[in-house]
């Protein structure tokens, strides 16, 4: 009885030592709005093609994170936008995750958009955005956003099938629902403050349009890894 009771209590440690290894908040909780979000992100170097729509891209970051800067998943990803691990140290000057989620939204927004404005010039972002519609669904920022945050290579498996349902990730979200959560967690009242799509500084086409014209063709750059 000694012996199994002892084995009991060292398999509970053990479950609850792993459960504090893959969960984590790192430095403060936040909970970002997705105005500011937006904000951060209109005044990082994301392409102006995708800052013109970037009330959807709070919405996106809601809905990776919560708002919380600080959240690690569980599994991969880490802040906002929940960056995997290979992509923080290629684009945040190869810091941990845990450096990275103790870092500001503005310096976690500019991480994003270098990861972003290099998948935004791939072969497969170029094609997603020529077709205008994929499955039924408008390829519109939330969309484009969406192939690049799951992970260009990723994406292009989806294109591949020809279905939403060509790739999902780990917890069975595919692109296509991302774009669709992005989209509805946009602030309604969103003001693209930093005057880059407009002297109103709104967003005059509306949170989820982007235009159309396809990105120049370079060959396809794997952010999944």
């Amino acid at each position: 009885m000694h012996k199994r009771h002892f084995r009991r209590l060292a398999i509970n440690f053990i479950s609850a030592f792993s459960t504090t290894v893959y969960a984590a908040q790192y430095c403060e909780k936040t909970n970002y709005s997705a105005q500011e979000i937006t904000n951060a992100v209109n005044n990082s170097s994301l392409r102006d093609e995708l800052k013109s729509t970037s009330c959807s891209l709070g919405g996106l970051g809601r809905f990776e994170s919560g708002g919380n800067k600080g959240i690690y998943n569980e599994s991969c990803c880490t802040g906002i936008f929940q960056l995997n691990n290979s992509n923080i140290k290629k684009y945040a000057n190869g810091m941990t995750r845990e450096q990275f989620g103790c870092q500001s939204l503005q310096f976690q927004a500019d991480t994003w958009a270098k990861l972003t404005n290099d998948g935004y010039n791939s072969g497969t972002v170029s094609q997603l955005m020529s077709m205008g519609t994929f499955d039924g669904q408008k390829v519109d920022a939330g969309f484009v956003a969406s192939c690049i945050q799951l992970g260009t290579g990723n994406c292009q498996k989806m294109l591949n099938s020809g279905h939403c349902s060509g790739f999902q990730d780990s917890n069975g979200t595919t692109i296509c629902d991302m774009a669709k959560n992005a989209r509805s967690l946009t602030d309604p009242n969103c003001k693209n403050d930093s005057g880059s799509s407009g002297s109103n500084g709104g967003c005059p086409s509306g949170p989820g349009d982007f235009p159309t014209t396809p990105a120049p063709t370079t060959p396809a750059v794997s952010l999944s890894a």
